[in-house]
C-alpha cells in the first residue's frame, strides 16, 4: 500500500506512465483503503484547485496582518 498511495500522489501530479497507472489502477480495485485514499486525495486536489480563483476575504487579510505585525 505504501508504494500504492506513492503512486497516487504521481497520478495526481500526471506523472505516473502507462504501466504504472495500470499497476495502481489493478490494486486500488482490489484495496479498499487505497481506493478510498485516492478518492479524498482527488477530491482535496479539485477543492485547493477550485480555492485558488477565488480572492481571500477581507477578514483573511486583517488576519494576517495582525500576525504580521506581531512579528
Amino acid at each position: 500500500c505504501i508504494e500504492a498511495i506513492e503512486s497516487i500522489y504521481a497520478w495526481l501530479d500526471g506523472e505516473l506512465d502507462e504501466t504504472s497507472e495500470r499497476d495502481l489502477e489493478a490494486h486500488i480495485s482490489q484495496c479498499r483503503s487505497c481506493y478510498s485514499r485516492r478518492e479524498m486525495e482527488t477530491k482535496l486536489n479539485k477543492r485547493l484547485r477550485d480555492s485558488e480563483k477565488r480572492p481571500a476575504g477581507e477578514s483573511l487579510h486583517r488576519r494576517l496582518n495582525k500576525l504580521l505585525d506581531h512579528l
